[in-house]
């Protein structure tokens, strides 16, 4: 193990990297700075060891980068409770309760970590009580069904993994489409994804296993009539008992396809089990299963289209009977989790989508930065909350990645488009939303960015969105989108020298001025408000 002391990591990144995590997100800043004084950065190397079952409870960690695993010992079996990510918490328990660790944390690869030392908080907690609520959240929030004494530990040994071949993967994936069609699919990488992070909580070796099983569970619905597919989906009509027959029996006749390659046969056979209407008699891979299906059913606008909160209520409705209260449990925190933008896999997939798009074109990329720097000024002007403000920085880095579709011709013609070049180009806005709509808890972003060129008088694009209607963070993406365009230098602006330019701040604001119904009245009033005081007082940038 190595550590940093804190004047080898700054303050600003120490509370950067503590306000990310889920347990302090929520905290005040002060509450927040106070915290980083306290803390310092660990790092280990892949498969070092933590801290021990039975060591003293002395730290809490956050997980700057890397993965950790949460694992026990059973006789010469190591058996993994939890896969954490970044930007997740561990060692809870030290802070709350004297007592040695219950399990062994293990890296999983090369991390770095901020320690929290027991010591150093005690007085932090007795003078923040919201500190506490939140170490107490955590700790309610850790699911586990090792200690469950009918589970298979098998499931939970570190050595349980699946191998498949992509090619056939990539044949059986393409059931969906003729199945179901692209309704089908949307649904069935949803349920994969959602699955995959509920087991990652519950019996993380085998989510892998439920991933593919989340691709695949619906591939039966090939025996059934389109018209019965799309009438079941809607589920607005009740279906006939022959029509609920035919649909009872999809998860066995998607085993049945499955049979012939015998790996992934014996690996997702569970699916079958989904005919079963109490947890009780599912395995707990079906379970989980189940319980992510029935969730997104609820809130996809391709089947009941119901709010998130309402699912929820109506999925822990079912506790005790229809679904393991454990599984509901991490149901909630993963969907937690996807709300707030803080799974590692939407983060990574972020900065894929940030580093393709400088390589398509540069400009594209530096543009984002400097509209979501602008937004930023604006959010804070209007006191957004921290979770609004991480949708804003969020949307205007992402806003114009659809421009990846549009050829490059276009994309960087030296010249004013041509109509038809145009109608091209505006479809970048549609394109960018269409990158995320596929992944579980980005809605609100996918609805936030595929709105940014929208105009308050109704007269914008893609939807003709007017006033209100438009969301309040695109509203802003749209001042500060615009803003940014006139500002920076483009090959279809040039001056006597043939040199690219931008016109300056106060010439923009006044071409602003003269675009009527463009923006909202009050954000843009606030929007000059900043402009002014900043060519005021240049100090203020």
């Amino acid at each position: 193990m190595q550590s940093d002391a804190l004047n080898t990591q700054t303050m600003e990144e120490l509370e950067k990297a503590i306000s990310s995590s889920p347990l302090f997100f929520s905290l005040e800043q002060p509450v927040i700075r106070s915290i980083a004084t306290l803390s310092q950065t660990v790092s280990f190397k892949a498969g070092d060891i933590i801290f021990r079952e039975g060591d003293p409870g002395d730290s809490f960690y956050l997980i700057k980068e890397g993965h950790v695993k949460i694992v026990r010992m059973d006789g010469d079996q190591e058996l993994v409770m939890a896969i954490l990510d970044p930007p997740e918490g561990f060692g809870e328990m030290a802070l709350l309760i004297k007592q040695p660790r219950t399990a062994t944390a293990r890296a999983s690869d090369d991390i770095i970590l901020i320690q929290i030392k027991r010591s150093d908080l005690e007085g932090l907690v007795r003078n923040h009580p919201e500190l506490l609520i939140q170490l107490n959240r955590l700790m309610a929030q850790r699911v586990s069904l090792l200690d469950e004494k009918h589970e298979q530990k098998h499931k939970f040994r570190s050595e349980y993994r699946l191998e498949l071949d992509p090619a056939i993967l990539d044949l059986l994936f393409q059931l969906n489409e003729v199945a179901g069609g692209p309704e089908q699919v949307q649904h069935c990488k949803e349920t994969a994804m959602l699955a995959r992070e509920m087991s990652k909580i519950l019996c993380p070796m085998v989510h892998e296993q439920l991933f593919y099983a989340g691709y695949l569970h619906e591939i039966g619905k090939i025996s059934l009539c389109n018209d019965l597919v799309r009438k079941e989906r809607a589920g607005k009509e009740e279906l006939t008992d022959d029509e609920k027959a035919q649909v009872s029996k999809i998860f066995s006749t998607a085993v049945e396809i499955l049979k012939p390659d015998k790996i992934l046969y014996e690996s997702v056979s569970f699916i079958e089990y989904l005919e079963r209407e109490s947890y009780l008699l599912m395995p707990i891979e079906t379970q989980i299963l189940q319980t992510a299906d029935d969730f997104l059913m609820k809130i996809s606008r391709n089947y009941l289209a119901v709010n998130p909160q309402e699912a929820l209520a109506q999925i822990k409705d079912g506790c005790e009977t229809r679904y393991n209260p454990k599984v509901v449990a991490a149901l909630e925190k993963t969907v937690e989790k996807f709300n707030s933008l803080k799974v590692e896999k939407q983060l990574v997939f972020i900065k894929q989508m940030n580093i393709a798009l400088d390589f398509k074109d540069h400009y594209t990329l530096s543009h984002s930065i400097h509209t979501r720097e602008m937004s930023e000024k604006i959010g804070t002007r209007i006191e957004l909350s921290k979770r609004e403000m991480e949708f804003l920085r969020y949307g205007c880095e992402l806003h114009d990645v659809g421009k990846i579709y549009i050829p490059t011709k276009i994309l960087v013609a030296p010249r004013k488009l041509t109509d038809d070049e145009m109608e091209i180009m505006r479809r970048h806005a549609t394109y960018s939303a269409q990158f995320f709509q596929d992944i579980p808890g980005m809605d609100e972003l996918t609805n936030i960015i595929k709105h940014h060129h929208e105009r308050w008088d109704g007269k914008g694009y893609p939807d003709g969105l007017a006033g209100e209607e438009i969301p309040r963070i695109s509203r802003i993406m749209v001042i500060a989108d615009v803003y940014s365009a006139l500002t920076t230098k483009r090959p279809y602006r040039l001056d006597d020298k043939g040199n690219k330019v931008g016109f300056s701040n106060t010439k923009a604001l006044e071409i602003m001025e003269s675009m009527p119904g463009h923006f909202d009245p009050e954000l843009f009033d606030i929007f000059k408000k900043i402009i002014v005081e900043e060519e005021e007082n240049p100090e203020k940038k």
